[in-house]
């Protein structure tokens, strides 16, 4: 509290060590291998954001690509795993993610549907170590796609506090000298992209969640 004004103790992640980068593309892997159930995901949110998540996938469920609904129930189910301390819906389209930071709490993740086909995840920016890692690989054609190591191209774009107009669902992600990448599903996204982009946000995640034990 300053001057009678709440000021969120945000954007403090925990030190690290610095394992080998493979270890950390190890370690990520862990925190996704028992993800929510979306039963669990559901029983998560107030009963009005309850009510607003099943009318998006009833909305989902009417599309011609039946694969949709699947991937975003996924994508919650991924990040409400690794960002689990609360959750906040805006509509039916965005959701928002948060870890506690001490008193307050702190958005980590952020999902988008726009309903044009894409999905868009936001995620702290862990880009370089990502490429560290082996994940996904440097472009110099093209900076915003992402050349993966699985095979396939994926829109990665690092946004800070002068990125243009940030939006209210992911701007206090680029806030307090924070960084983050919007991460883009294109229509149809295949396996790779599906699973890196988890991953990205996973990598991100080992700032603020203490790492699972690597499973066999």
């Amino acid at each position: 509290m300053v001057n009678g004004v709440y000021i969120p103790i945000v954007g403090k992640m925990h030190a690290m060590t610095n394992p080998p980068p493979a270890q950390f593309l190890e370690e990520a892997r862990a925190s996704l291998a028992r993800p929510l159930e979306f039963e669990a995901f559901l029983a998560k949110l107030t009963p009005k954001e309850r009510v607003n998540a099943q009318r998006r996938v009833e909305v989902l469920e009417t599309e011609a690509d039946p694969s949709r609904v699947e991937l975003w129930k996924r994508l919650s189910c991924a990040l409400m795993t690794l960002g689990p301390h609360a959750v906040k819906l805006i509509g039916r389209q965005m959701i928002q993610f948060y870890v506690a930071d001490g008193r307050y709490r702190m958005q980590v993740f952020a999902l988008e549907d726009l309903q044009d086909g894409h999905f868009t995840v936001y995620c702290p920016d862990v880009l370089q170590e990502a490429i560290q890692a082996g994940l996904i690989m440097k472009s110099e054609e093209e900076p915003n796609i992402r050349r993966l190591a699985a095979g396939g191209l994926l829109f990665v774009e690092s946004l800070d506090k002068n990125s243009l107009n940030p939006a209210p669902h992911f701007k206090d992600m680029v806030g307090w000298n924070r960084k983050a990448l919007r991460i883009v599903l294109p229509p149809s996204a295949s396996p790779a992209q599906v699973e890196a982009t988890e991953l990205l946000c996973a990598i991100a995640a080992r700032h603020f969640i203490a790492a699972p034990p690597p499973t066999n």
